[in-house]
């Protein structure tokens, strides 16, 4: 059966069904409840998740006064401008992150999360990633708790498995959801919003649309599976870049699967042959390891640093992490049993092109990134010398539902679905080529059209 039928029965009813308790959810549960609107939020888990909570990532955020503060001269159309010629996703969504991007900055700081540091990032002309104290998960718990604080109705444990369609008039006006083995109906007077996530956790879809990557490490909220997706195809929703959801991401921990951001930080990667294969800062994560992976499928390298890029980092990061060491680039080889002559020779011919020239003229790095941003690359010269064993893990959906900027969900024919909403990582759009950069930090988007949706849902 394609179609939910109209149930005799709702269990409950609300102006707005939100389905997903994460980054978009939330702000847009907040928004319909600013605006004088009642909402029910339907998540699967126990709690809330989301996929920048699964990562020591940061969110993109341009010209704010902390950015000012660290004497950065950036500006949201000086982002909205790298954004779109790098990553050939759709000028009108991003022309919606660029409008709304100070105004969601200050929204986030209003929830008491301290911001700690300012990173420059692949895909980044500027260090214009923002990270908060307790990372993605710091803000999703702010959020949860200002949610309660507004006392918005947050059902845990239903997992909506399908939209309810009036055929008559072709409008969404609820969701089925399953809870403790029953099929439960919440009726929706405005609209639904989808607020799900990607599907990082299906097998199946991951299969389908990224066959390449299966051997990667889903670093992903277990309720990604594409569910939103799902119920949205089947009233009839199209997908946009659907083909390049699947991307390779940042590196995980083959010890304790912790993300590892070391490659920001100065470190270089080497792979099983002991050479490097691309600019650790300059290329996005997506197209360096996705190169990596067409020679060695099972995706796994080192991240390589001296004692000097070390103390220099963020600990945070390489604490979360089994680190090797050695006072020798020799010995360190052994211990990661990588050949040690050839790993002995990229470093080695590494520092001599920063030596040399001022940067690495192999492959192209210039930045140090990371907390030193624009600084100078450094040389990896400073015994002991330090790695990180990984592999390339897959953090999030880089296509999915196509939507405008209003976040209203289109149908195959190119018109909206009426009542239908999504945002978030469930959503493509930003995203527009193979080999086009991604940039770093886009849980912006899914905060930006969380509210958005909120908005528009009620002036319909």
């Amino acid at each position: 059966m394609v179609y939910e039928k109209i149930p005799e029965k709702w269990e409950g009813e609300a102006d707005v069904i939100v389905i997903g308790a994460g980054n978009a959810g939330l702000p847009a549960a907040m928004t319909v409840k600013d605006r004088g609107g009642d909402v029910i939020v339907l998540e699967a888990w126990a709690g809330t998740a989301s996929s920048l909570a699964y990562i020591a990532g940061g969110i993109m955020f341009a010209g704010t006064p902390f950015q000012k503060g660290h004497g950065i001269d950036d500006s949201p159309e000086k982002m909205f401008k790298e954004a779109v010629a790098i990553s050939k996703g759709d000028p009108a969504l991003w022309a919606v992150l660029r409008d709304r991007v100070l105004e969601t900055y200050e929204w986030i700081i209003g929830f008491g999360v301290p911001l700690v540091e300012l990173w420059m990032a692949p895909g980044h002309g500027e260090p214009r990633i923002h990270r908060f104290k307790g990372h993605g998960a710091g803000i999703l718990k702010a959020m949860r708790n200002r949610a309660e604080e507004k006392k918005i109705d947050i059902r845990s444990k239903h997992r909506a498995r399908r939209l309810v369609q009036d055929h008559g008039t072709g409008r969404i006006i609820g969701v089925a959801a399953e809870h403790d083995n029953k099929t439960l109906y919440f009726r929706a007077r405005k609209g639904v919003i989808i607020a799900t996530g990607g599907f990082i956790r299906s097998k199946e879809y991951v299969k389908e649309f990224g066959p390449s990557y299966v051997r990667c490490v889903p670093a992903a909220p277990p309720t990604h599976l594409g569910d939103g997706l799902r119920m949205a195809m089947a009233v009839g929703g199209a997908t946009t870049d659907i083909g390049l959801a699947i991307s390779p991401s940042i590196p995980i921990c083959t010890t304790t699967n912790n993300t590892v951001i070391m490659w920001d930080q100065g470190a270089v990667g080497v792979n099983e042959d002991g050479r490097r294969w691309a600019d650790e800062l300059g290329v996005p994560y997506s197209i360096r390891n996705a190169k990596l992976l067409r020679d060695h499928p099972d995706g796994v390298h080192f991240l390589v640093y001296d004692n000097h890029i070390r103390e220099e980092a963020n600990s945070d990061d390489y604490k979360r992490c089994k680190e090797f060491h050695s006072d020798t680039l020799e010995g360190l080889a052994k211990e990661l049993s990588i050949d040690p002559v050839a790993f002995a020779e990229e470093i080695k011919e590494y520092n001599y092109n920063i030596e040399r020239h001022g940067y690495d003229v192999k492959h192209g790095r210039r930045y140090w990134g990371g907390l030193k941003g624009k600084q100078r690359v450094p040389k990896i010269e400073e015994p002991p010398f330090w790695a990180i064993k990984c592999k390339v893990s897959l953090t999030s959906c880089k296509g999915g539902l196509k939507i405008n900027p209003k976040g209203q969900v289109i149908d195959q024919m190119g018109d909206v679905i009426s009542g239908l909403f999504a945002a978030g990582e469930v959503c493509g759009g930003f995203y527009g080529e193979p080999d086009a950069y991604y940039p770093g930090g886009m849980a912006i988007s899914a905060f930006v059209f969380g509210r958005v949706t909120g908005e528009q849902v009620m002036w319909e």
